[in-house]
This record gives C-alpha cells, structure tokens and sequence, in this order.
C-alpha cells in the first residue's frame, strides 16, 4: 500500500451491506453509511437491522419456526437515493463492502447503479467473499485507513488482499433450516435431521463446506473451539463471535474458546437476513488474518 495522503484530494464514503452487523456498534463513524437488504414476513417488508432488530426476528423465528419468511437485496432505487444522499453530503468516491456475491444478488445491483451514477459519484465495489461480521470487518478497515489519510485505491487494494484470509465456522442447530441449507445434499440433511446431528459448517470465498457433524451440542462447541485454536496456531489472526438468538449457546462457545486460547472476542449478532436462512440457533467464529 502507498503511503497516506496527508489531505485526501477526494472526499470518499464507505457503505457496507446490512449483512455485515455493523448496527451493533454504537457511534457509527460519520463516513459509514449502511445499505439495507429485505427481509419478507407475514405479508410485510422489513428493512434488515432497521425495521426488524435481531432481537425481535430471532423471538419470531423461536416462536414459529415453520414460518415463511424470505429474503432479497435491495431494490436499485433504494442504492440510487442512497448514493444520492452521500454525493449531496460532498462525497466524491464510494467505496462499497458487499456480502458475497454467490448468496446474494446485492452485488449486482450496485454495480449496476454504480455504472448508471458513475457521472455523479466513482464507486469502488469490493465483493468481501463472505457475510456477518467477517463482512463488516472490511468496512471497518476501510473507514479506518480512510481516517488515516489513504486514497481510496489503496483501501480497496487492502481489502483485496483480505479477502483470502477471512473465514466463518458456525454451526446449526435448527431442523428445519437444516433441511435449507444448500451446501448439503438431501440425504446428508436428511440422515442429520433424523439422528439430531448438528453440522459444523465452513463459509469461505462464498461457499459453504463441511467441516464436522456431531450428536451432541458440547462435541459441535468443540469442533469450533479447535478450528479456531487451529487458525491461530498458524498464524495471527483477529477473532469475532456471531450468535442468531441463543446467547446463551453463544456463551458457553466463548467460555470454551477462552479456556483453549486466552482470547474472548467480541461477539456480534447474525442479521435476520441471514438468520432467516440459518436459523436461531446458529453460532460462530469469524477470522481474518492480520496483514503483516
């Protein structure tokens, strides 16, 4: 990466998908702005995080777990107005972090925009690969090189180099969306469902894998606990927690990695439109490697 700008020549904005639970964080930077996908339930239209906390979602999901709920990206005039607003607010490039684009479509749709505004605003789009806080990470990184007094080139340029390095482990708990998730094939789900297995399930470069599959919940904390520990023996790492709506569940997972590496992260909360296709009972490790 080149050395910062002591004076940025552009003013330059970051917006992260809604996917990558940065509305837990209290006091947003100014130069983060957050673009909404769409969670569909009863007949409504929820904005993600905004109009529909994880919280509430997460009770919704308990309380009825065969319910039909349903998600997609956000519409092209919802990014319009919303690169609108950041040009009006003196901005003169984007940098934009998506979830990946091989479970969401959100992606093209601000590519599209940005083609379309490209006169008004130049938007950089980096598709992280990834989803949960993993996502949000490269936002993060991207305000706060930014702040440091980078171009908006190099940030992006970084945030590519980050990509390899950023991975999720969880692990579900959920019948019934057990029986959704597309990385296992109908008779793995339905073996799983009928003995109770709980996978433990990788997401990496938009793509999810096995990694184990365990009778009891403790077996499957475990399996988490030692990817993790694995992960840093190799190398240094940054750790986060991510919990749908069992904290507690969450809770004895951290309590279970701290024993076996020292380290507590700090956890955040899977957003309701990922929730919606993992279930409430989801929990995980998200790391990213450190750039020496």
């Amino acid at each position: 990466m080149s050395a910062p700008l002591t004076e940025p020549p552009i003013r330059c904005a970051v917006v992260a998908t809604s996917t990558g639970s940065l509305d837990e964080l209290s006091g947003l930077d100014d130069l983060l702005y957050i673009l909404r996908l769409n969670i569909h339930m009863n007949g409504l239209v929820y904005a993600d995080g905004l109009d529909l906390h994880p919280e509430a979602f997460y009770q919704s999901q308990t309380e009825n777990p065969e319910g039909e709920t349903r998600t997609s990206p956000p519409s092209e005039a919802a990014v319009r107005a919303l690169f609108r607003q950041i040009r009006n607010a003196g901005y003169r490039e984007i940098i934009v972090t998506t979830l990946s684009g091989r479970i969401s479509g959100a992606v093209d749709t601000v590519r599209k925009v940005a083609a379309d505004m490209a006169r008004d605003i130049q938007t950089y789009i980096v598709d992280t690969g990834t989803a949960c806080i993993a996502e949000g990470h490269f936002a993060l990184e991207a305000v706060k090189l930014l702040r440091q007094g980078f171009a908006a080139a190099d940030v992006v340029e970084h945030l590519e180099r980050l990509k390899p390095g950023a991975e999720i482990v969880f692990s579900v708990h959920s019948r019934a969306h057990l029986r959704r998730l597309p990385h296992l094939n109908t008779t793995e789900k339905f073996v799983a469902g009928l003995l109770d297995l709980k996978p433990v399930l990788r997401f990496y470069d938009g793509q999810f894998s096995r990694v184990d599959i365990g009778r009891k919940t403790e077996n499957t904390l475990d399996a988490l606990v030692e990817s993790a520990a694995a992960a840093l023996r190799q190398k240094p790492v940054r750790l986060y927690g991510l919990y749908g709506g069992n904290r507690a569940l969450y809770e004895n997972l951290a309590e279970r990695l701290h024993r076996k590496t020292g380290i507590m992260p700090k956890a955040f909360p899977i957003s309701p439109v990922i929730g919606a296709h993992i279930g409430p009972d989801a929990v995980g490790i998200a790391r990213i490697d450190k750039l020496l």
